[in-house]
């Protein structure tokens, strides 16, 4: 399998593509980024090169020409952005970026299934799929570290370790995001809560991006994103059928149209085989419906960029 990472020297790609090389789940890998950083990419795939030797990963610090034939692209270029209090404040930036990314993908690699880790995932995934106009169901928005981050705390309040949970969060990756503890289990059994726990974990989520961005340390959640994004790939290249929160862009699913949000997909070697349209709770479907406004007036900023 040949996977190729844009902006592999970033915060989010260079963990992504040592990650992916380092477990073996791709044979070629290919990490590209602005020419700026072309000392540091190659020095990367050096390092990457030997430290994988035992994997007979073949590692390539190169061009856009080099993701031809590419079976999976990672997109996790982002420009800088300074200290934010909500990931749609880089929207703006991140629009003629992510355009041009997803044309020089369109031009060298159109069948490849794309994975969108950057910020914010939501509108940037529909901008890649709208530019591209690449298959929807192959263009994954990377989501996963909300419902990682939500199935943590969920074990620390009912005080069990954290992979015994699963639980999923859908909508945006971001303000407001809707985390589903109708979807929670713990080894697999349905589990209660409280309305003092429910409280109390949703009272957490907002303090995640306030924790990280206050450390001002140039860094993001990378280690995260490279583990979650190493189980999409999993998912894709074993074609499990994995059931995983992805935001796509939607074509009628959830009454929603022309808009990308994190919903659960099954996951396998075409990229997203199915989007799975889950019944919520009443308090959930109401949370789920402002996010969808929000995902919808963040994609007609998107359209309206894109036809300047």
């Amino acid at each position: 399998m040949k996977i190729s990472v844009v902006g592999a020297v970033g915060s989010v790609g260079s963990p992504v593509a040592f990650y992916l090389a380092a477990t073996g789940l791709t044979d070629e890998l290919v990490i590209v980024d602005i020419p700026q950083v072309a000392n540091r990419l190659e020095q990367h795939a050096i390092d990457m090169s030997t430290a994988v030797a035992n994997q007979d990963v073949t590692v390539i610090a190169g061009d856009y020409p080099d993701i031809a034939g590419s079976d999976i692209i990672i997109n996790a270029a982002g420009m800088p952005q300074g200290l934010i209090k909500d990931r749609m404040e880089m929207l703006p930036k991140n629009i003629p970026l992510v355009r041009d990314i997803a044309l020089k993908i369109k031009e060298f690699a159109p069948d490849a299934i794309i994975i969108s880790a950057t910020n914010p995932a939501d509108p940037l995934n529909y901008c890649t799929q709208v530019v591209g106009g690449f298959d929807r169901l192959k263009v994954l928005g990377y989501s996963l570290n909300d419902s990682t981050r939500f199935r943590e705390f969920i074990a620390y309040a009912k005080g069990v370790k954290r992979s015994q949970v699963q639980a999923l969060v859908v909508g945006e990756h971001g303000s407001t995001q809707v985390p589903l503890f109708s979807t929670a289990t713990i080894d697999g059994a349905p589990v209660s809560f409280s309305e003092e726990e429910k409280s109390s974990i949703l009272g957490e989520i907002p303090n995640i991006l306030k924790r990280l961005e206050e450390l001002q340390s140039g860094r993001t959640a990378g280690w995260t994103c490279a583990t979650g994004i190493a189980q999409l790939v999993t998912a894709i290249k074993n074609d499990t059928g994995a059931l995983f929160p992805c935001s796509v862009v939607l074509d009628g699913e959830y009454g929603q149209s022309n808009v990308s949000m994190s919903v659960p997909v099954i996951l396998g070697a075409t990229g997203a085989k199915e989007v799975k349209e889950l019944q919520f709770d009443p308090d959930e479907q109401a949370k789920f419906e402002i996010s969808t406004k929000a995902m919808n007036n963040a994609a007609r900023i998107v359209d309206e960029e894109l036809q300047k």
